[in-house]
């Protein structure tokens, strides 16, 4: 999501710096459905997945940094500017909304963190910094 920006320079702008996420990587969700195709012991269980543990936006900025050697900062700007900026490049209004109002709510909480992915895999779920340094070059020219 923020790619882009930091090919671009030092600075992420988004709206709500203190929101907060517990971010997953595609390989334990990949992990976890393929447990699910295999066997049947999530059959009927709802499990919420998430990252091992929760980050605001700021900290997520501050990791890839400290990952590729760079001093980032994440910039707070509107979010009525981030919803017409997700308009224009395609999204609905409804998933605009939605997003920033998910973003908004977890300003003054943090993100609920489960251990839904190491009870499903026998194995803790990957961090965002493990994902940062594995996938490194998304972020560099």
């Amino acid at each position: 999501m923020w790619a882009g920006q930091i090919r671009a320079g030092d600075v992420v702008n988004g709206p709500y710096a203190a929101a907060s996420s517990a971010p997953i990587v595609e390989n334990d969700i990949a992990a976890v459905a393929a447990r699910a195709l295999l066997d049947d012991d999530l059959v009927g269980h709802k499990a919420p997945l998430t990252g091992p543990q929760s980050l605001t936006n700021v900290e997520m900025v501050d990791i890839i940094g400290e990952v590729l050697g760079r001093p980032l900062r994440y910039n707070e700007i509107p979010p009525a500017l981030v919803r017409q900026r997700f308009v224009g490049i395609g999204f609905s209004d409804q998933f605009a909304d939605a997003y920033l109002a998910m973003l908004a709510g977890t300003e003054d909480c943090p993100a609920v963190v489960t251990d839904e992915v190491a009870r499903i895999l026998g194995r803790p779920a990957q961090s965002f910094r493990q994902w940062v340094t594995d996938h490194a070059q998304l972020f560099t020219n």
